[in-house]
């Protein structure tokens, strides 16, 4: 596994372990939407930045695909 491959790891283990994580699954609220919901929405929007260090990682290494 090459090294830009890692940073898009840790949004997608965290939206897979949700469901197992006890302080995520719980009653309770943050703020003022069910843990759920917020943990999911915030793992998700890191998955954008993930991507782009990914992108320029690849850039830098120079394995970019050139069409």
């Amino acid at each position: 596994m090459r090294s830009y491959h890692w940073p898009p790891v840790l949004p997608v283990l965290a939206l897979i372990l949700m469901p197992f994580l006890p302080f995520v699954n719980t009653t309770g609220l943050w703020l003022g939407m069910p843990r759920m919901l917020v943990w999911g929405a915030f793992w998700c929007l890191m998955f954008t930045p993930a991507l782009l260090l990914a992108e320029r990682m690849m850039r830098a290494s120079g394995e970019e695909d050139e069409r």
